[in-house]
């Protein structure tokens, strides 16, 4: 027999060198199906780009996305020849899924779509190795350029147009390109570390923006408007067929009031089973064409002393100046903010959403705000 001769190197097994293909296909196979929970949001997606105005034309985050993701393909292929296994990323992978499990709960789609893009990236992280993941960021941040209420959110924040909130998405779609190339032609990769403290740090301070007012709460107020006040006219509004249809499966209604100076529109939701047609109001002026100016959540006192906060928004419509207040009342309290509200509805609680809306005479918001708060103490 055949000895080896001596400082020759040993040959691999030829079973090895014949399964490295399967295992290269096998790992970004394993990567792609962690896109599953995303596919399911897919047709919600592709039904607001259809239904709303806000939402219309983020199919092309979608279609920047692709090609992004295209731009990244080498570096995730020579990450996977590593054929490791990156177990840190189990730990990114279950803080998705969990954020993914509370968007279904509490049926908040924005919620399941960015957890579902970002528990794709995570997968990708798994089978293919940080260095892949680190690639596919700006993919993945285009991606999320594109869910449901990121323009509502940018205006919101930033108090702009929705066209203006569009230009800035797509220069963020185009920096996330340009992070790309530079990443196609260098070898740094940031460190997990310092990425995951970046992350943290930017995750608080979103929350803190987000949640500025959500804790203002106050005693049950479900107002009776059809209760006949002295010195004020109302008359309950027919709904017109859009609205309709807007708010089906919920009981809605519409009144007018006057004191004959000041006038109130007033709008009366007992939410159904259907959370998604309750809209943070602000979207719906948007959506109509109205300039929202200021909108904050503020604890206010009636007359009577009683609390009640509200999202206060200021806007213009049609160059006539309104303020409008908003709140949410459940069965055991009542909250000012749309976000408070949405964590804390579920169909086992009945819960009314109000809109007061009156226009603002000679720039005078004080003399307006006054009369909606006397008006509401009066019922």
């Amino acid at each position: 027999m055949d000895k080896p001769v001596k400082g020759t190197p040993a040959q691999e097994p030829a079973q090895e060198s014949v399964s490295a293909p399967s295992l290269l296909r096998n790992r970004l196979a394993g990567a792609f199906l962690t896109g599953i929970p995303f596919f399911c949001t897919l047709p919600y997606m592709v039904y607001s780009w259809k239904a709303s105005p806000m939402d219309r034309t983020n199919w092309i985050f979608f279609l920047a996305f692709l090609l992004v993701a295209a731009c990244s393909v080498p570096a995730v292929a020579d990450s996977v020849k590593q054929r490791k296994y990156d177990w840190y990323a189990l730990l990114a992978m279950a803080a998705t899924a969990a954020l993914y499990a509370t968007g279904v709960m509490k049926q908040i789609h924005m919620i399941r779509i960015l957890a579902g893009t970002w528990f794709w990236w995570t997968g990708i992280w798994f089978f293919c190795g940080w260095k892949a993941a680190w690639a596919m960021i700006p993919a993945f941040g285009t991606l999320s350029l594109g869910c449901t209420s990121t323009t509502f959110l940018i205006c919101r924040h930033l108090l702009i147009q929705p066209q203006t909130a569009l230009f800035l998405k797509l220069g963020a779609a185009v920096a996330c390109a340009a992070v790309c190339a530079v990443l196609m032609l260098t070898d740094y990769v940031m460190k997990r570390e310092v990425f995951w403290f970046l992350l943290a740090a930017g995750t608080i301070l979103t929350g803190t923006l987000v949640s500025r007012g959500a804790g203002k709460t106050a005693a049950v107020f479900k107002p009776d408007f059809t209760k006949s006040l002295e010195g004020f006219k109302t008359t309950e509004s027919p709904l017109s067929e859009d609205s309709i249809r807007f708010f089906e499966g919920a009981t809605v209604h519409q009144y007018a009031v006057s004191d004959g100076v000041f006038h109130v529109s007033i709008l009366e939701v007992k939410c159904g089973d259907d959370i998604h047609k309750i809209h943070p109001a602000s979207h719906c002026l948007r959506s109509g064409g109205a300039e929202i100016l200021s909108e904050s959540v503020v604890m206010y006192t009636m007359p009577d002393g009683r609390g009640l906060p509200v999202t206060e928004i200021r806007s213009k419509l049609r160059g006539i100046p309104i303020l409008t207040f908003v709140w949410y009342t459940g069965p055991e309290e009542t909250i000012g903010s749309f976000y408070a509200f949405r964590r804390k509805w579920s169909p086992s609680k009945q819960w009314y959403s109000y809109q007061i809306v009156t226009e603002v005479y000679d720039g005078k918001e004080d003399a307006a705000r006054k009369f909606l708060l006397n008006l509401l103490s009066k019922y």
